[in-house]
């Protein structure tokens, strides 16, 4: 019953370590902002939020509050036709019936 327990806790550990966003996006709960680049050269930034389980896409001087999803691997964050979604460093932008942007995060 121990072994059942602490597995059942790493893997809990785990995937909310996996839901949170790109690696290094967060420490613990404090809010982290991560900068990407884009197929075709746009950039962004997106302030992970991870206390309030919710991400800030800050683009083209706008910015738009998105709020986490579950997700069967990697981060999901959404805002009506506004999605991010990823894992690792790794990230795709959707907005309505656009073209999905894939962006990498810089380091």
């Amino acid at each position: 019953m121990i072994l059942r327990t602490l597995g059942v806790i790493g893997l809990a550990a785990a995937l909310a370590s996996c839901a949170a966003g790109p690696r290094g996006a967060t420490g613990g709960d404090a809010a982290r902002t991560v900068d990407f680049e884009c197929d075709g050269g746009e950039a962004f930034s997106v302030r992970f939020l991870p206390a309030e389980s919710a991400a800030v896409l800050v683009r083209g001087g706008d910015e738009i509050r998105l709020q986490q999803q579950p997700a069967a691997s990697g981060f999901l964050y959404l805002h009506g036709p506004t999605a991010i979604r990823g894992k690792g460093d790794e990230l795709t932008l959707e907005i309505g019936r656009r073209v999905p942007l894939h962006c990498t995060a810089v380091r």
